[in-house]
């Protein structure tokens, strides 16, 4: 419907006679909690949804306002505040309607305008594409919700309506639908804490994609609930009266049925069948208070066996949604094993319904649990955009941050922190800050050394260990840190690095060639400097070098036009050699090549990468022998002082007679002369003889002679040569 067709709504505020009434039931709703005030201004968010959707059509049929309606009663359950319940009659008005954003602004107010709009930003996004439009959605989605929480809440119930009736779709487009709610919506419930949306969004979505799969498990449950139900009720009184008979008053005890899709995840990922995930009966305990809680903890345990390294203290460090409660696992009736879950009827509410029971309309306590933890994620998604380094980036660590299984661990002051399980040192430092995570060098877990790469669990005390001087960031962290916050923050001082590595290997390399024609790149200064940067086309001496270094210019052919700048070029000489000292090129840290693995004291030479900064080859390797004349980003090198007593990789390959033992035979010697091996591989050669490849550190060339002359004065050993991928 066009503007000019309602100028008193969509212009103009509203009057009296353009305010429609409430459908009965959804007043009935709205007025057991909401003023007169507020009953007002819903029913001006619903008398312009109203016309705005006049005419439009849902799949079933229906009139189109049906579907708003029935978003605002879920949140309406919720007793949501009232700008929710107005941006969820109004959520689709400005993707369907004539109906712009300066207009609800208006009408309604900043607060509703920004949760519609970042509603409607959502309501485009495709999970399901990689294209760049569908990640720079959610990128925007995410901002958004940052900003106002409502706008996830409101999605949310809207993704719950719409896969209610989903029926009415094409299959292709249920498919893709069920699909993006397993994977975005369902996880975002359960991050504010909707445990029981959760619950039927992947329920919902599960029978859409699987539904035979669903039938099945259905029909199995339904086959078993008779003999279940006897069992569950007995189980049910006993917890009661034993509760009861030792003064714990006001208690409830529930039979907690498992959703089919959490079934269904547990026979996949545990690779059990049916009969024993359902064998496992769940009961919830309610009581009024924590003191209440644990009191029922010690009962129950007095009279039922508890399961070993089954219990868990969620009360006193709860989830990172707010979730609250005392986990146990028990034998019940000396054969059934029960999960027994021990929660305050206030925990149990925020347990499902999460943020929504704790919003600040219907509580005065605005520090909620819930409220604080899920506004903290969702505060900390800014400052994991500003790291990425573009929309795909981002969306793929939101997809990976959504991950709900969680360890809890402790700093050395007793902070706890709630991480993605698997999470290592190098997450935690991450989480607790970000310079924190930029100097880490090393870690204790309980007062222990453990290395970085270690997954933590639950409980543990974690001190990390930092240098002034800050990290040697390594590139391979990123291949088993598991939080989006680390990730991010890595991949933020890789490009960094890459740049200011870039920059000086282009400045050896510059002053390497320089130094062949009898020059060097301290007389170049002021106007000539200038003159040489202008004719080159670059704005400064360090874009120039960052270029070099990253490979995207020459430097033979960069030398060239410094020699006309000064108009001084005497002849060509051979290249002075760079030096290695501890493993760095004039303060550029080198790596070494994987294919040749040169240790101290090879011939090697040194090449400026594009990708990986100066790398050093030996100087027989295969890789490198073809350029080393022809390409100036191959320079020699000779090695200085390795003051700090590095320690380098490097491959031998042995053959021996094949006998029992050979192995551990060779690998003795090795342990006995303090040399570490890294790898192994075997291989038979014939039925005589076995060959070996080794991978070992050692501190220099001279230790490689000596450990491979102890291996040689073997009886077994028939060969010893080092592995430097020769031609």
């Amino acid at each position: 419907m066009s503007e000019h067709a309602l100028p008193s709504i969509l212009i103009n505020d509203f009057s009296e006679n353009d305010i429609l009434r409430l459908p009965p039931d959804f007043y009935k709703k709205a007025s057991s909690y909401l003023n007169k005030s507020d009953i007002k201004k819903i029913q001006k968010a619903y008398t312009l949804a109203f016309y705005a959707h006049e005419g439009q059509l849902r799949r079933d049929g229906s009139k189109y306002i049906t579907h708003p309606v029935a978003v605002s009663n879920i949140l309406l359950d919720l007793k949501m505040d009232p700008d929710s319940i107005c941006a969820a009659l109004m959520h689709d008005v400005l993707e369907d309607c004539d109906v712009n954003k300066n207009n609800l602004k208006k009408l309604f107010g900043d607060s509703v305008a920004e949760i519609v709009d970042g509603v409607s930003k959502l309501g485009k996004l495709d999970i399901t594409s990689k294209n760049d439009r569908d990640a720079n959605n959610l990128q925007k989605m995410m901002l958004a919700m940052s900003k106002d929480v409502r706008v996830v809440l409101v999605k949310i119930c809207d993704r719950l309506h719409n896969m209610r009736t989903i029926e009415h779709l094409p299959r292709s487009k249920q498919i893709k639908k069920s699909k993006e709610t397993i994977e975005l919506y369902g996880p975002l419930a359960l991050r504010i804490g909707m445990q029981d949306i959760r619950a039927e969004l992947e329920d919902l979505a599960f029978r859409c994609i699987h539904p035979l799969r669903a039938s099945m498990l259905e029909s199995a449950i339904k086959k078993s609930s008779g003999g279940r139900k006897r069992i569950v009720s007995k189980i049910r009184r006993e917890l009661k009266r034993h509760l009861k008979s030792n003064g714990v008053e006001n208690v409830g005890v529930k039979g907690r049925e498992k959703n089919i899709y959490s079934i269904y995840r547990k026979i996949k990922s545990k690779h059990k069948p049916f009969s024993e995930i359902l064998d496992v009966y769940g009961f919830r305990i309610l009581v009024d208070s924590i003191d209440d809680c644990y009191r029922s903890l010690g009962i129950i345990h007095n009279y039922f066996a508890p399961i070993e390294n089954r219990f868990k203290d969620y009360i006193a460090i709860p989830k990172s949604n707010g979730y609250q409660a005392l986990h146990t696992s028990l034998l019940a009736l000396n054969a059934f094993p029960i999960e027994v879950q021990i929660q305050t009827r206030n925990m149990s509410e925020i347990a499902s319904y999460g943020i929504a029971a704790h919003w600040q309309y219907k509580t005065a306590d605005e520090d909620s649990n819930s409220e604080l933890r899920a506004t903290k994620w969702l505060s900390g998604l800014i400052d994991l955009q500003k790291k990425s380094n573009n929309p795909e980036e981002f969306a793929q660590s939101i997809k990976t941050d959504l991950d709900s299984d969680e360890v809890f661990l402790f700093s050395p002051k007793g902070d706890v922190y709630a991480l993605r399980r698997g999470s290592t040192p190098i997450d935690f430092a991450y989480e607790v800050h970000t310079d924190l995570g930029d100097t880490i060098v090393g870690c204790k877990v309980n007062r222990s050394e453990v290395p970085l790469n270690v997954e933590l669990e639950t409980g543990q005390t974690v001190e990390i260990i930092t240098s002034k001087s800050g990290s040697d960031l390594d590139p391979s962290w990123l291949n088993y840190v598991v939080t989006s916050k680390a990730r991010s923050a890595i991949r933020s001082r890789l490009r960094k690095q890459k740049v200011s590595d870039a920059r000086k290997a282009g400045k050896v390399m510059l002053e390497t060639e320089l130094k062949r024609g009898g020059t060097s790149l301290d007389e170049y200064r002021g106007s000539a400097l200038k003159k040489i940067l202008d004719s080159i086309g670059v704005t400064s001496l360090n874009k120039l070098l960052t270029d070099l270094g990253l490979g995207k210019r020459t430097g033979s052919i960069i030398a060239e036009r410094f020699y006309s700048g000064l108009q001084i070029r005497e002849g060509i000489k051979e290249p002075k050699p760079v030096l290695i000292i501890d493993n760095k090129i004039e303060s550029v840290r080198v790596r070494f090549a994987r294919c040749c693995l040169p240790c101290y004291g090879d011939n090697v030479v040194a090449h400026s990468d594009t990708e990986r900064g100066m790398v050093i080859h030996h100087k027989k390797c295969k890789q490198v022998t073809p350029f080393i004349k022809k390409d100036p980003r191959y320079m020699p090198a000779i090695w200085g002082e390795n003051k700090k007593d590095h320690l380098y990789k490097v491959r031998i390959d042995i053959n021996t007679e094949d006998k029992v033992g050979v192995l551990s035979d060779v690998s003795s010697v090795f342990a006995r002369s303090g040399i570490n091996i890294g790898y192994v591989n075997t291989k038979t050669i014939d039925k005589k003889f076995a060959g070996f490849e080794i991978q070992i550190e050692v501190k220099d060339k001279q230790e490689l002679r000596q450990i491979m002359q102890k291996i040689r004065a073997m009886k077994i050993t028939t060969s010893c040569k080092r592995n430097i991928n020769e031609k």
